[in-house]
C-alpha cells in the first residue's frame, strides 16, 4: 500500500529515518515542518522556505530516547533529559510533576516522551492531512492531532481531540510548548498580542528573573525587581542573563506573535481560547543556569495552555482543573504561521491571515 505520494512540488508528506527516529515531513511552497513521530510527535523543524529560516529553538543537547540511559531517575521526570527544543504537545499534566488518581506524572506529562502512530488522511498537491495519535500509559487518555498544510498557506493548522478512555472522571492539563530561537529571535524582537493580564507566578521564584513574583499587571508591563514598571514583551540580548516565566490570562483575543522588526518577519499563533485560556511565556535570555543548560540557551516559548503553571493535583483539589468524564472528549483548533511583517502585528486570523499597523 502506498502511504505517501511521490511529488516534488506543491503540498507533500514524506517519511525519513533521522538519528534512528521516525521523522514525518510536511511541506508546501512556504513551509517545511518536521515531526518526530517516535518521540512525542515533537515539531523539530518549522522552516520558512522563502528565507530558508527555521524559527524553532534547538537545545544544546539533542538527546533523544534510545541515545542514552540517564545516570539516575529524576524526581521531576525525564522531560528535560530528552528535550531537543522545538515544539511539544503537553498532556495529560503540565508544568510541575504531580500525582493524579495514583498515577505519578513527571514534568509536562506523558505525551512528549511517547511514540505516536501516524495516519495519512490526504496527500495531494493542494492539501496534506496527517493524523498523529497517542494513548497515554499512566492515565487512560487518547490524543489525536491532525496536521494540515494547504497550498500557498503560510500557516500550519492543528485540529485536535482528547478523549477520556477510562470509566471515571479525571482532571487533565493540556497545552502546546513551541520554543522559538535564533536567528529569528534576537535583541529587539517583540511579543505582540491583544490586551490581557500578565503575572510572574510563584513557579518562577528561583529563576534569574527580571520581574517580581505575584504582581499582576496589564500587558505589556510588569513590575521589575526594583519596583519599577518595565515592558515584558521586549526581548533583550543573551547578555541580560535572565530567565522569566510570565503567564497571560483574561485574554481579549486569540492570537499572539513574535516579531523581529529588523528582519520584518513574525511567527504567530492563533488558538481556541475556550480550550486554552492561558498563554505561558518562557523567556530564557541567557539566564538558565545549572542543569540542564548551564547558561547556554537563548529562547522564547509562547505556549497556549488550559490552566496556570501549578501542579495538576493542586488544581484538582481546589476545583480549578478541567475534567473529562468517562468517554467524554474535548476538541481544539490551533494554527501557527510565519509572516512577512513590516510593521506591528495587530491581529492574526485562522487561514493564515495577518493584520499589521
Amino acid at each position: 500500500m502506498r502511504l505517501y505520494g511521490k511529488r516534488w512540488h506543491g503540498c507533500r508528506v514524506d517519511e525519513f529515518t533521522w538519528r534512528g527516529q521516525r521523522l514525518i515531513v510536511l511541506e508546501n511552497e512556504i513551509l517545511r515542518v518536521g515531526v518526530l513521530a517516535s518521540k512525542g510527535s515533537d515539531i523539530i523543524e518549522f522552516r520558512y522556505k522563502p528565507r530558508d529560516l527555521d524559527v524553532m529553538w534547538h537545545s544544546p543537547h539533542s538527546l533523544l530516547p534510545g541515545d542514552f540511559i540517564p545516570t539516575s531517575a529524576r524526581p521531576a521526570g525525564a522531560f528535560l533529559d530528552y528535550y531537543p527544543g522545538g515544539w511539544q504537545e503537553v498532556f495529560p499534566s503540565a508544568g510541575p510533576e504531580t500525582v493524579i488518581a495514583g498515577a505519578e506524572l513527571g514534568q509536562h506529562g506523558e505525551t512528549p516522551l511517547l511514540p505516536w502512530d501516524v495516519h495519512v488522511q490526504q496527500d495531494t498537491a493542494s492539501r496534506v492531512e496527517v493524523d498523529f495519535v497517542v494513548e497515554t500509559v499512566r492515565m487512560p487518555f487518547r490524543l489525536r492531532r491532525r496536521m494540515i498544510l494547504s497550498a500557498g498557506s503560510p500557516a500550519l493548522r492543528l485540529e485536535e481531540e482528547a478523549v477520556n478512555l477510562g470509566e471515571q472522571e479525571l482532571p487533565y492539563a493540556w497545552g502546546h510548548h513551541p520554543a522559538f530561537g535564533p536567528p529569528l529571535l534576537e535583541a529587539g524582537c517583540r511579543i505582540e498580542m491583544p490586551a490581557c493580564e500578565v503575572v510572574e507566578p510563584p513557579y518562577a521564584e528561583a529563576l534569574a528573573r527580571r520581574f517580581a513574583v505575584g504582581k499582576p499587571s496589564r500587558f505589556p508591563d510588569l513590575t521589575d525587581l526594583r519596583g519599577d514598571r518595565q515592558p515584558m514583551n521586549e526581548v533583550p540580548s543573551a547578555a541580560s542573563h535572565t530567565q522569566d516565566v510570565v503567564v497571560a490570562s483574561q485574554l481579549t483575543g486569540n492570537w499572539c506573535a513574535l516579531r523581529n522588526p529588523a528582519r520584518k518577519l513574525a511567527v504567530g499563533l492563533v488558538w481556541d481560547t475556550a480550550v486554552f485560556p492561558y498563554l505561558w511565556m518562557w523567556q530564557v535570555y541567557g539566564g538558565a543556569f545549572g542543569y540542564p543548560y548551564y547558561g547556554r540557551t537563548y529562547n522564547l516559548a509562547l505556549e497556549p495552555f488550559n490552566g496556570p503553571v501549578e501542579p495538576l493535583a493542586k488544581l484538582a483539589e481546589q476545583g480549578r482543573a478541567r475534567v473529562l468524564g468517562p468517554g467524554q472528549s474535548v476538541t481544539a483548533v490551533l494554527e501557527c504561521g510565519i509572516y512577512e511583517a513590516p510593521a506591528e502585528v495587530r491581529g492574526i486570523e485562522y487561514g493564515g491571515r495577518l493584520r499589521t499597523a
